[in-house]
């Protein structure tokens, strides 16, 4: 390498900006030194290098010390000035106006989050939402990060995780169960009294009864589930609402009537006598209040499904016998379940027939043993349907008569005497309710049945009406007997209307048979009926239709019937009313009159014996226009023919 080739420093003028810029490090004298010491090369294309200096081989490694480190509290080494003039305003470093974009918040209130809308994400409620007049829904529940294994066993203890549900009343555990549970606090219980929500006392004791004995519960479930009418709007209406479908309801009806059985024998197996301690215990006392609890609920069951086999007469036999072995203590339970059940023991005798049960329920001596009170029905605390009872009794004997035909006429003295002392009795007897209670009402009504049942009664179709009037208009008098002498004839005449009668001394009417003549007394052929001799079926009619007596009963009687509205809760005790009126409705358009009454009370109580008392005035109607007067005065028998054996209450 020559000395020429080697830059100048002198070709750059001292006074130069060059070197005013980069010659503030050293002198022009220590430039060239530093040049002269430096050996330059020349590469292939003519440009200047500086060669590397490699370290000769001779040199030992171990005398290669490493560099120091930098004291970090030396002073920083100076930063080199840039090429070029400063500029008069230095630059600013720029700095990148792209704005860094922050990650989506989770954390705002879900009304924010369905809005899309920026959340200020304050508590308890944001004032985004706020200022929106937006209905804040709040903030979602922090949830913290698990691994996969932690997720999955939550998920297997949530799903474990499980309590028991428990009946809150004994037998009532499942939908069908609540169904029937409900309809009978709501419907059914409403439907057997006439009293109001406040003093019902099928909820107020029954219930409360119920309670306490799962025996009873599941009767009360069995004929609530029978009560109701799956095909009815109401029926089809409960089927909607519920997750439950009609052959569950049938399976769970039949379920709970096994149960009310099986436990009602169980009870029966441990019975006590009244002499033993344990009688009174509140225990056994439960036990059996709940024991006539059960037996109640078999006779309305016997009515809500119309039974005709009779199944009610032997319910309310078994009734007469435990009353009598074993009486409740609890007086408020006494009095109730006695007027209960001795209502539908004076209703058993509007069907009753000595063929179909030789012996009567009834009984004209029967008393309460204490007052009834408060009263829930009507006729049994106060008297009234005593005289139904002995009414029937009279009509036991007058077709005892007629049947064997050795009594002429079959309604002699002493019936006729007793006649008036009853209707004297049932023209003095008056209501005990207030005029503006629709009880007082249903008290005429009955009253006036009454009468209507025993003007039937006592005038059989041979018999002339005219001529024995002053039998009930005032009570006879003859010189040969005695006041004494009359008390006794109609004593015996009650003594005889009680007794009950034997089936093999009573055969029954063959139809298409009516009475001789309405004009003349009784005259019966071998087999116990009036021959035809002549007369148009019209004449046969006009004797019964013509007495103005009758006509004016049965016109009032249809008129308080018809007073009843189909809602009001009077409707549960017409049925009595409505078969004894029915009996005496001999023209189409009063028939039709009590077949809507009669319809009002079926379809306020849901009952189907109304179905078949109501089929049983069609038939006996049929029989007033065949003329057929026999049959339709023993309209019992009627019943025993078709096969119409229910409790007409």
């Amino acid at each position: 390498m020559n000395d020429a080739a080697a830059p100048n420093a002198a070709e750059y003028p001292a006074s130069s900006t060059y070197a005013d810029s980069w010659g503030s490090g050293g002198n022009a004298e220590d430039l060239e030194i530093d040049q002269e010491e430096t050996q330059w090369e020349q590469d292939s294309e003519g440009a200047l290098v500086i060669p590397k200096v490699e370290a000769d081989e001779d040199i030992p490694l171990d005398h290669v010390k490493p560099v120091p480190t930098t004291d970090s509290t030396a002073s920083p080494a100076k930063v080199k000035r840039p090429r070029g003039r400063p500029r008069k305003h230095p630059l600013v470093s720029v700095v990148s106006a792209t704005k860094v974009t922050k990650g989506r918040s989770k954390t705002g209130c879900i009304t924010c989050r369905k809005r899309k809308k920026k959340c200020d994400e304050a508590k308890p409620r944001c004032m985004n939402c706020e200022k929106n007049a937006v209905v804040c829904e709040g903030y979602h529940e922090k949830q913290v990060w698990r691994s996969g294994k932690e997720r999955a066993e939550q998920e297997r203890i949530e799903q474990t995780a499980s309590i028991t549900n428990f009946p809150l009343f004994h037998g009532v555990e499942t939908t069908e169960d609540r169904i029937f549970w409900k309809h009978y606090v709501s419907n059914l219980s409403n439907l057997l009294t006439v009293e109001g929500e406040s003093k019902n006392a099928f909820k107020d004791i029954i219930l409360h009864l119920a309670n306490r004995h799962q025996g009873l519960m599941h009767s009360i479930l069995s004929i609530s589930s029978k009560h109701i009418d799956w095909d009815a709007p109401y029926g089809k209406k409960m089927l909607d609402e519920n997750p439950t479908n009609l052959f569950a309801l049938q399976e769970r009806s039949v379920y709970h009537h096994d149960e009310a059985m099986k436990r009602f024998w169980e009870d029966m197996s441990h019975t006590v006598d009244r002499n033993d301690p344990h009688y009174e215990s509140e225990e056994y006392q439960t036990t059996l209040c709940a024991r006539y609890g059960q037996i109640m609920c078999r006779v309305l069951q016997t009515r809500i499904e119309g039974n005709n086999s009779g199944e009610h007469r032997l319910h309310l036999k078994g009734y007469q016998a435990l009353i009598a072995d074993s009486p409740p203590l609890d007086p408020t339970f006494y009095t109730f379940i006695t007027e209960f059940f001795q209502y539908h023991i004076y209703a058993d005798d509007l069907l009753w027939h000595p063929d179909t049960s030789p012996e009567r329920l009834s009984s004209e001596d029967w008393r309460p043993v204490a007052p009834i009170q408060p009263q829930r029905l009507v006729g049994v605390s106060d008297g009234l349907l005593h005289w139904l009872a002995v009414v029937s009794g009279l009509r036991v004997v007058i077709r005892q008569n007629m049947i064997m035909g050795t009594t002429e006429p079959p309604v002699d003295y002493m019936m006729l005497f007793r006649a008036a002392e009853i209707n004297s009795a049932i023209q003095e007897w008056q209501p005990e309710w207030p005029a503006t209670d629709s009880r007082h009402r249903i008290c005429l009504l009955y009253k006036q049945t009454m009468f209507i049942y025993l003007f039937r009664t006592i005038y059989p179709p041979s018999a002339t009406p005219q001529s024995t009037v002053s039998g009930l208009s005032s009570t006879p008098s003859s010189s040969s007997s005695t006041p004494q002498r009359r008390a006794s004839m109609a004593a015996s005449v009650v003594s005889t209307a009680s007794a009950p009668m034997s089936s093999s001394t009573y055969n029954s009417y063959p139809p298409h048979r009516g009475p001789t003549r309405h004009s003349s007394m009784h005259e019966y052929d071998s087999r116990g009926y009036a021959s035809s001799r002549g007369s148009s079926p019209q004449n046969k009619k006009r004797a019964v239709l013509d007495d103005p007596r009758l006509i004016s009963a049965v016109d009032e009687s249809l008129s308080l019937l018809e007073s009843f509205g189909p809602s009001d809760p009077a409707q549960t005790l017409l049925l009595i009313p409505c078969m004894l009126v029915g009996v005496a409705c001999f023209d189409p358009e009063r028939r039709e009159r009590l077949r809507k009454a009669l319809r009002a009370v079926r379809g306020y109580t849901g009952m189907r014996n109304c179905d078949r008392i109501l089929e049983l005035l069609g038939g006996v109607w049929a029989l007033m226009d065949d003329s057929e007067w026999v049959a339709v005065w023993d309209w019992q028998a009627v019943a025993r023919r078709m096969g119409v054996d229910v409790l007409c209450a």
